[in-house]
């Protein structure tokens, strides 16, 4: 019997990213849930776990802070079963480029950039040394396509 790798999903509380979590469980795959709200992932955990009769760990985490970050870190280099990374956590901002605070910038620049690369420089490689594995890095068409208000999230 093959072993399906675990996927580690993040912003799995809710929307894309809670719909990677049912596609992938209902295919067999053991989960790690990342997010903020852990009250929203303990529920999807729960009925995943029924549903789908798979393993999901909750790993709360506020991708923002240092800490929470490199608790994610750690567990893509360390944890063996983890062979595919869904980074789908991020965050939008509206207003014009003026109205927003140096604060709000970081914040974003971190969650929809920063982040994502470094989870995936965190476990590239253990997955090129294993010569298997998938990121899989969720965008938007608003980096393509700008739009009015949208000026750093776009960018």
């Amino acid at each position: 019997m093959t072993t399906l790798p675990t996927v580690l999903i993040t912003g799995a509380s809710s929307g894309i990213g809670a719909t990677y979590a049912e596609r992938f469980a209902r295919r067999g795959h053991p989960l790690v849930l990342v997010a903020r709200d852990q009250a929203r992932m303990e529920l999807l955990a729960t009925r995943l776990r029924a549903e789908a009769q798979v393993a999901v760990d909750v790993l709360p985490a506020d991708l923002t802070q240092q800490a929470d970050l490199a608790k994610v870190e750690a567990r893509l280099r360390e944890d063996a079963s983890i062979g595919i990374l869904v980074n789908n956590a991020g965050m939008g901002q509206s207003g014009a480029f003026v109205q927003q605070s140096p604060d709000s910038i970081d914040r974003l620049v971190m969650l929809n950039t920063t982040v994502p690369t470094r989870l995936a420089a965190a476990v590239a490689p253990r997955f090129a040394q294993a010569g298997q594995g998938a990121i899989v890095n969720i965008g938007s068409v608003v980096g393509f396509a700008p739009e009015l208000g949208m000026t750093i999230y776009g960018a």
